[in-house]
């Protein structure tokens, strides 16, 4: 029986598929290649848009990270931040003179390996007790951890200054050359999440790939076929936490301040709120789902975005003349549209409600993601059919 959401759901496929189902297999390479190209425009804006480009580049990494865990081998991780910390705080501690365990600095060329092995080598030690665990339990383990990871840095003043945090935090240099601003910092990022997504899909269509995705479909029957789940649910943590621990390393000397704080567990409902709406096991949904969650409630909060929205307020005035009408029901007080320059106020205020909203929508319209790998789709399609068969056969 046909669900009313049904055609809408038909219709975002439809679209999906009518504009990138219909270029031909060769264009597509070039059209990758222009917009990645594009990037190289992004730095003529100001330093407002340049840092919003920077975070939506920093969550695509964590989001590319996670995705390993989650999309590939369907381990569900609530405690990503642990990891994301783990790297910040390597970076920060041996890297700026306010460090209360360490005299002097560490070159940050030298840190950076050394932060995405101690995030590898975090995931390895989260990994070895969580295995047997599947599902919610997986999921409540890990959101623990990552609160235990904060509240530790936040009691141990010996080494991370508790709440005070670690400020002046070294920043990359090449020869006399020292990235220092955002433009420079956004370049860095958007080469760490080439590199990312140059690793990420090299594994996932290798025989690590398909065999973390046997393991999400069925474990025991991964097993019973012969995969060693142990070795490559703990090579999913190990590499998962070791992209959480590169992009901390590069917020790190970005924000020039690191401190508990920041790393809460809102952190990881952003990342793996962007990786089930953009589409799990997808490098397109996890940029576009870091471009709507973290892109759009930014942009919204720009003076610029504010006088554009502002030529829209005939709609705005529309929609609240309605609401007046609505509101003469003595049983009904719904609350009016603010002016343009207050909906990016009100969106960060209410992003959880929106993010909410929008995991809702895209699980009940989208299964399986805005725009998710073909083989993932897949598997949400054929289980419908195959039970759709059995019933018959049963009847």
């Amino acid at each position: 029986m046909p669900r009313p959401w049904d055609p809408l759901a038909n219709a975002l496929g439809g679209l999906r598929d009518s504009t990138w189902g219909r270029i031909p297999t060769h264009l597509r390479p070039l059209i990758w290649l222009a917009f990645s190209l594009s990037v190289l425009v992004m730095p003529w804006f100001g330093d407002t848009w340049m840092r919003m480009f920077f975070l939506v580049g920093l969550y695509v990494v964590l989001g590319m990270g996670l995705n390993v865990v989650v999309g590939l081998a369907g381990l569900l991780d609530l405690g990503y931040v642990a990891f994301f910390a783990a790297g910040a705080y390597v970076v920060a501690i041996l890297g700026t003179e306010v460090s209360p365990s360490v005299d002097g600095t560490v070159n940050y060329w030298l840190l950076l390996p050394l932060a995405v092995f101690v995030g590898a080598i975090v995931g390895l030690l989260l990994g070895l007790p969580v295995l047997p665990l599947r599902g919610d339990y997986l999921a409540i383990v890990t959101l623990g951890f990552g609160e235990i990871i904060r509240i530790t840095l936040l009691n141990m003043n010996d080494i991370t200054r508790g709440s005070r945090g670690l400020f002046d935090v070294e920043k990359p240099a090449v020869g006399d050359f020292r990235v220092d601003n955002v433009s420079e910092f956004y370049f860095f990022i958007v080469i760490a999440a080439f590199v990312v997504w140059f690793v990420t899909a090299r594994l996932r269509d290798s025989r690590v790939g398909r065999a973390w995705e046997a393991i999400r479909e069925d474990e025991d029957v991964a097993a019973a076929m012969g995969i060693n789940t142990v070795k490559y649910k703990l090579m999913a943590f190990s590499i998962g936490a070791a992209v959480g621990a590169l992009g901390g390393a590069i917020y790190a000397p970005f924000i020039d301040f690191v401190a508990p704080q920041s790393f809460s567990l809102l952190v990881s409902i952003n990342v793996i709120a962007l990786v089930i709406i953009g589409g799990m096991g997808s490098t397109q949904g996890v940029l576009a789902g870091s471009l709507i969650l973290i892109g759009v409630p930014e942009l919204l909060q720009f003076r610029e975005t504010a006088n554009l929205l502002g030529y829209f307020g005939w709609l705005g005035d529309g929609i609240n003349a309605l609401i007046d009408g609505i509101n003469v029901i003595p049983a009904l007080d719904i609350s009016k549209l603010p002016p343009a320059e207050k909906w990016g106020e009100q969106v960060a205020m209410y992003r959880f409600i929106i993010f909410g909203a929008l995991l809702v929508l895209v699980m009940v319209m989208r299964p399986s993601g805005l725009f998710p790998s073909r083989r993932r789709e897949l598997e949400f399609e054929q289980p419908t059919e195959a039970e759709t068969a059995r019933g018959g056969g049963i009847d």
